[in-house]
């Protein structure tokens, strides 16, 4: 299997005037951002924390087999020593600390998560050194696996109860690790095949990396103009890493730091990524991701928690005479309502989705541009991304509840959650569709707004 960084001709390359010619909205090129922050102490202190990330490869290993260790002692020891304070203390730090941490440090500093502590990426890596070594099959790099397991393994949490019965967790969490060192052991050469194709979160993880505020930089003209001895450089998830321009696939694992003098770890506007994106190379498989897989199914499985309409939902089956008295097995359902749960997710996320869609749809129709609500989907990413990371804190609110943690301050830390996301998507849809004033372009961002006033109803309601 090949694996490397291709010099890709210049002619591949597609200057600002080649995108004005061809109809297309001006995007900064990767060299220049739209709003370059990483001046003065900013700029070298992260070139330099990214230069140690390549300078220390044993700490790096340090820390991801120590992360491999806690990870495990996490998902065991609580059925060794089946106490109810031990579960509940790893339920603890998975939900009430881990993933809200997960899901924060992506939106802040890009995917560190996966290149560094994920313990998943380290085993299917280390796995697929001593490995079949297979090249990857093409079904592995079908474009919809990413919407697929995310949105199965996020089904199959709500069937089961994963957050308030340890065991759930156990099975939730431990079935993708046996899948990856599976994937590693069968394909790749020291790459991690499963975390590119095949993780529930790869997808999820690689929208919300738009919004870091560092990424490794890639200079182009000092790439090419490099005539010195290029040195072997592993990357784990397989980038062209002279062609890289999104923070999406990068792991930031730093092994390519300083490579032919041309990349470098530095501070960045975190709506770069969203203001230049060009709706053209934004693919289907990623829209209905972000649109149906994330806005709709993972939002609502996180929000019906609190939610109104989903007691309304049961009250209503409850009165008709629906069956109630199913017993099934725990790693199947938690209770007896976990059908109908499973179902008022799917309908009302799948609802929520397509209500999304079409106002984005006719948001750009009425701003005269077909393809202009491909972008707008991206003007969401800071207001899902925020309030998947406030579902979160709620599982893990309920968590510190049981140890008697007062929690008063909650109610105001998710209004400023809410708020802060909501003016953001809001500036960033006004940045998109307003380039031109008119009517009609007005009228296209209040449609856009729509859905943004429907996410924070839900959260709120």
């Amino acid at each position: 299997m090949k694996v490397a960084e291709k010099d890709l001709s210049d002619k591949s390359e597609i200057s600002g005037r080649d995108i004005l010619k061809a109809g297309l909205r001006h995007e900064p090129s990767a060299n220049q951002p739209a709003f370059d922050c990483s001046e003065g102490f900013v700029k070298s202190g992260a070139a330099r924390f990214g230069n140690a990330l390549e300078n220390h490869p044993k700490i790096i290993a340090i820390i991801q087999w120590s992360m491999v260790l806690v990870y495990f002692s996490l998902l065991f020891i609580p059925v060794w020593i089946a106490e109810p304070e031990t579960g509940l203390t790893a339920r603890l730090l998975f939900w009430g600390i881990g993933w809200p941490l997960i899901v924060l440090g992506m939106m802040l500093f890009g995917r560190f998560w996966c290149g560094i502590f994920c313990p998943d990426g380290t085993l299917t890596e280390f796995v697929s050194e001593y490995g079949k070594k297979r090249s990857i099959p093409r079904w592995i790099r079908w474009k919809g696996w990413p919407c697929t397991v995310l949105v199965g393994t996020t089904l199959y949490g709500q069937m089961t109860g994963f957050y308030e019965y340890f065991p759930a967790t156990l099975v939730l969490l431990g079935i993708p690790t046996c899948l990856a060192l599976l994937t590693g052991y069968l394909y790749g050469n020291g790459k991690r095949v499963w975390c590119m194709y095949l993780c529930p979160g790869n997808g999820f993880f690689g929208l919300l990396a738009k919004l870091s505020f560092f990424h490794f930089r890639v200079d182009r003209e000092k790439w090419k103009n490099f005539t010195g001895t290029v040195k072997r450089i592993n990357c784990a998830p397989l980038i062209n890493i002279r062609q890289m321009t999104s923070t999406s696939a990068c792991h930031a694992c730093g092994r390519c730091s300083g490579y032919r003098n041309a990349v470098e770890f530095a501070a960045r506007s975190p709506i770069q990524e969203i203001i230049s994106a060009n709706p053209r190379a934004i693919t289907g498989s990623e829209l209905f991701l972000l649109v149906w897989g994330i806005t709709g199914i993972c939002t609502m499985s996180l929000a019906w928690h609190t939610s109104r309409l989903y007691r309304w939902f049961i009250d209503w089956i409850t009165a008709i005479g629906m069956p109630m008295h199913l017993n099934l097995p725990w790693w199947l359902a938690d209770s007896p309502v976990s059908f109908y749960r499973l179902f008022f997710i799917v309908i009302t996320g799948t609802l929520l989705g397509l209500f999304v869609y079409v106002f984005l749809r006719m948001a750009g129709k009425l701003a005269g541009d077909t393809i202009l609500w491909r972008q707008l989907a991206y003007c969401l990413i800071p207001l899902i991304g925020w309030s998947i990371f406030l579902g979160l804190c709620r599982i893990g609110f309920s968590i510190w509840q049981e140890y008697g943690v007062s929690l008063a301050w909650a109610t105001p830390f998710e209004a400023v959650i809410l708020i802060q996301a909501t003016a953001v998507s809001c500036w960033l849809g006004r940045k998109t569709v307003m380039q031109r004033v008119s009517p009609a372009r007005f009228a296209s961002l209040l449609l856009y707004c729509m859905p943004i006033a429907l996410l924070d109803f839900l959260w709120t309601f």
